[in-house]
């Protein structure tokens, strides 16, 4: 499984077009963090719509402003969707915030777990375009 490793995060390209980006540690992730996440995708991917599993580590969380790159229609050039795993109540919170308050206008959920975030972003390979 190859790895992206970039400053803010980690890429793993999965099977089935499904990425798992992971925010390390003690971060507040910024716009151009989440502008270099999507760039190494689309480069990796030459283009092709990714289904996005997102993982954050302990202590990290994204500025609104990154919030909001995240979930603009801009996004959607790389993201077909994406399964967000919350690790506790706060992230959860932080996470509804993402969903609720910018709207990505692409499928969108949260899990407690990996397993179940798989499964459903699988149900999603249909909005990639085929190769």
């Amino acid at each position: 499984m190859p790895r992206l490793e970039l400053e803010a995060c980690t890429i793993d390209l999965l099977d089935g077009d499904v990425a798992h980006v992971h925010f390390r540690d003690g971060r507040t992730v910024q716009v151009e963090e989440v502008r270099r996440m999507f760039e190494a995708l689309e480069a990796e991917r030459k283009g092709r719509k990714v289904l996005l599993l997102v993982s954050v580590g302990e202590g990290t969380t994204m500025s609104n402003e990154a919030r909001a790159y995240a979930s603009s229609p801009e996004s959607n050039v790389y993201v077909a969707a994406d399964a967000i795993i919350v690790r506790d109540f706060s992230h959860q919170l932080a996470a509804n915030v993402f969903v609720r308050h910018h709207k990505p206008t692409r499928p969108i959920q949260m899990f407690p777990d990996k397993a179940s975030a798989l499964d459903w972003l699988r149900q999603h390979h249909h909005l990639i375009d085929p190769a």
